[in-house]
């Protein structure tokens, strides 16, 4: 990959026309550290029979900066336990878990913890054509669909991110 290393502010990405969904806390009255597994449960639906879901786990300063701590991505047709392609139905809810690895970080007081949800994050991921082909590479102009994805909030179908935080501290 040609990206450089380190930490980069994510604003002018963030400001791309249908970017996502961007999810802030409030400012924090204190440090907090969390460690551990994060993972972001959404009921999601789609107008395509695959899409990705990129979550973003992002600490927003008091001037603006946006910088990625850490990220990870769930191709949609994946989501199952057996690992088998299993198409989305257009319209119908699904849950879908993304999982982003283990992390120990610590978000200052005075920040925002902030967390993205978006279909893609090219090219630091591969994109995903939204067409459920297996081999993306094969795809050409006529397979590339749009998809229009939407997240379900509510009490049935919640959609939230488990950060194990630590105490005491």
């Amino acid at each position: 990959m040609l990206i450089d290393a380190g930490p980069r502010d994510r604003r002018s990405v963030q400001s791309t026309p249908n970017y996502g969904l961007i999810y802030r806390s409030r400012r924090l009255d204190r440090d907090l550290a969390i460690a551990g597994a994060i993972r972001m449960i959404s009921h999601v639906q789609s107008s395509c029979p695959d899409t990705d879901f990129v979550a973003k786990l992002i600490e927003l300063a008091p001037d603006g900066r946006a910088t990625l701590s850490m990220d990870g991505v769930t191709r949609a047709m994946y989501r199952g336990p057996s690992g088998e392609p299993l198409h989305l139905i257009p319209g119908q809810v699904e849950r879908l878990t993304v999982h982003f690895g283990d992390i120990y970080y610590t978000f200052r007081a005075g920040y925002r913890i902030e967390v993205d949800l978006t279909s893609g994050n090219f090219p630091r991921r591969a994109r995903n054509n939204d067409s459920s082909h297996a081999i993306l590479v094969a795809d050409d102009d006529d397979d590339i669909c749009i998809a229009i994805n939407t997240i379900h909030h509510d009490e049935p179908t919640p959609s939230f991110v488990e950060l194990p935080m630590l105490t005491g501290r």
